[in-house]
């Protein structure tokens, strides 16, 4: 199909970058004309093979047999998700994904409710008499962290460890996918190491924490090996932090940005389980995945050969009119949302459950006990969107109590 003159092609939108808020609602205008034109597009400069349409990121995600995991340069094959559930198609997949009923047992989620407000509100109370705070370094990031790892069973006085962790992300401009990648293995092996001692201590000392029941886990008869073990610990590590504290910080900064909405929800705290989800659509707190085609496949018209890189778009998806009608406008009441913003199939986000109890607990407390939340004016936000769309700091004034 004919493009026409303002098509800004794959360029449109540089990944594994800090981008200001301004460039990054501008690539929902890229969105909008790859959806329209280019639904299915191979970027000239990296040979990947980009998708944007509903429809189709729906398929990627989904499409396990022609779209793989497993293997993905860059992603799968040579970092520290190599071995996870993230990177495996059935039938090891199936196994592996087994862990996460260990993880979230109806007896540890039953236990989480009361440690997420007891969290929530300590934070509170730090910031509630200085009338400010940054939703992200004050409360979107040490909220999560402190639940995944008395979850884990962390001790306390290595919970500094994570933060070290999740700040040394590179927050300078990354650019190319290879040098952030290089910056994650570097820090995966370090938390790696980590874990591999832990577990080792909770076998020698057992104790009622999730490292314990991972030690002792069989799957099908089998206990898992120390690597399955040791990177579904990182791998809940990540996703039970950063999609919180994602959701978080993006759930602010919408209904800092939509007023009415925000004041609805302190009226009707009952509407925010509703508010979340369009959160999750509005501004995805995974921006896009890869996969593999596994033989040559046609997808949106385009034929794409076997081998191929493809990187399907859910922040794309999740403004498609052909599924969301009038999408860029959020509506915290919109039904159906049967949105992609944690993926889909058997991939979808193992710290999706985490991320939504957390935030039906902390939105409702920051709404009602921090007063007329206005943002600060001028300041320039900052987003790191990579796989994961992260905001770098959001401080917003309130009134002091």
């Amino acid at each position: 199909m004919q493009q026409p003159q303002t098509h800004r092609g794959a360029r449109g939108f540089a990944p594994f970058r800090v981008n200001t808020l301004t460039e990054i609602l501008q690539s929902y205008d890229w969105f909008e004309q790859m959806r329209t034109f280019s639904p299915v597009y191979q970027d000239e400069q990296t040979h990947l093979w980009q998708v944007f349409r509903y429809a189709d990121v729906q398929k990627v995600a989904t499409d396990y047999q022609h779209f793989s995991s497993e293997a993905v340069p860059g992603f799968s094959e040579d970092s520290f998700l190599r071995d996870t559930v993230v990177a495996k198609d059935p039938p090891d997949h199936r196994k592996l994904r087994n862990l996460v009923n260990v993880a979230f047992t109806p007896r540890a989620v039953s236990r989480l409710d009361g440690l997420v407000a007891q969290i929530t509100q300590e934070l509170l109370d730090e910031a509630l008499p200085l009338g400010k705070m940054d939703v992200v370094s004050d409360i979107a990031f040490p909220l999560p962290a402190k639940v995944i790892a008395e979850m884990l069973g962390v001790p306390r006085e290595d919970w500094d460890i994570f933060r070290r962790w999740a700040i040394s992300e590179p927050t300078e401009q990354v650019n190319s996918r290879e040098e952030a990648l290089r910056a994650r293995q570097a820090m995966g092996q370090q938390m790696y190491d980590y874990f591999v001692g832990l577990l080792a201590e909770r076998r020698r000392s057992p104790r009622e924490d999730l490292i314990t029941s991972l030690s002792r886990a069989e799957i099908d008869g089998e206990h898992l090996s120390e690597d399955e073990l040791v990177n579904f610990c990182l791998l809940l590590l990540a996703a039970g932090q950063e999609t919180t504290k994602n959701l978080i910080a993006n759930a602010i900064l919408c209904f800092t940005e939509n007023p009415e909405a925000m004041q609805r929800l302190i009226a009707e705290p009952a509407l925010m389980p509703a508010a979340i989800e369009e959160v999750l659509r509005y501004l995805a707190p995974v921006w896009f995945l890869f996969r593999r085609t596994t033989t040559e496949v046609e997808l949106g018209g385009q034929r794409i050969p076997a081998n191929s890189i493809v990187l399907p778009w859910l922040a794309s998806a999740n403004r498609d009119p052909e599924q969301f009608p009038d999408p860029n406008r959020f509506d915290i009441q919109r039904e159906p949302n049967r949105h992609l913003g944690f993926g889909h199939g058997i991939h979808f986000c193992i710290g999706a459950p985490l991320a939504r109890l957390e935030a039906r607990i902390v939105l409702p407390m920051m709404l009602t006990q921090l007063k007329n939340i206005q943002r600060v004016p001028d300041f320039p936000i900052t987003v790191r969107a990579g796989v994961v769309f992260v905001i770098q700091s959001l401080p917003i004034t309130f009134v002091a109590s």
